[in-house]
């Protein structure tokens, strides 16, 4: 396991006093980096051969969040699942105690031909070495057949990653900014599910489409679509109202 410390900057603490969820996906982004590159698998790494990695799906559970003034401690370990995903799970928590549980799982593409490879084709011995069980699995995320409620966004040159797509906090950020003004005014978002379909690029306009998933609204369905209509990604949000 791969274990490092974060104080919150100043920039990551929105209007309420607490810290912003992107801010933490960023922070989760960077361990599995750091991770990667103690293997020698990161992006980087893997790019000069043609090779990246590609995230398929993402779960996030939020136990409460920090103040101002925090340090997060984040540990995080892998798990190769049938040859071709490989999951990563991480702990972040502070001087008080749990902050979130996070489940994701990767794959190994051809960056030409956008097809899936064999993690042992091009694992590490230090990859192979540590391997550590990651619970989980991955998840079926609900489509409902009516949208309720659409909000548009377009890719701009700061949203793109290492791969020219567009960065998987990007995508949440849209999820979470796609739902109506009054959840997220009278709720607190406690975990998000993501499943990761096809890239999104700089110029597109990008539609995120939502409706509530029960009869409370505590849980939203959320799709993002290119002009085209090709989906990209689908999110399931849970909320504490109050």
């Amino acid at each position: 396991m791969f274990e490092a410390s974060y104080p919150i900057p100043y920039a990551g603490i929105g209007p309420d006093g607490r810290m912003k969820l992107p801010v933490l996906l960023d922070i989760l982004q960077d361990m599995a980096d750091r991770d990667a590159g103690r293997m020698a698998m990161t992006v980087s790494d893997l790019l000069p051969l043609g090779v990246s990695w590609v995230l398929r799906q993402y779960s996030l559970t939020m136990v409460r969040y920090p103040e101002s003034g925090r340090t997060l401690t984040v540990k995080t370990w892998h798990e190769p699942h049938r040859n071709l995903y490989s999951n990563r799970a991480f702990s972040v928590w502070d001087e008080e105690g749990p902050v979130a549980e996070a489940w994701t799982s990767w794959i190994l593409i051809d960056v030409e031909k956008k097809r899936p490879l064999r993690l042992d084709r091009y694992s590490t011995e230090r990859y192979t070495s540590e391997i550590h069980p990651v619970p989980g699995d991955l998840l079926k995320i609900p489509s409902p057949e009516e949208w309720t409620f659409e909000a548009l966004f377009s890719v701009r040159r700061w949203d793109l990653d290492r791969n020219g797509h567009v960065n998987n906090a990007v995508y949440f950020s849209w999820a979470v900014e796609g739902l109506p003004d009054s959840v997220a005014d009278s709720s607190t978002l406690r975990r998000i599910d993501g499943e990761f379909l096809r890239p999104a690029e700089r110029g597109e306009m990008i539609a995120a489409k939502s409706a509530p998933c029960d009869e409370e609204k505590e849980t939203w369905c959320s799709s993002l679509r290119g002009f085209e209509g090709d989906e990209k990604a689908r999110f399931l949000t849970s909320w504490k109202i109050g």
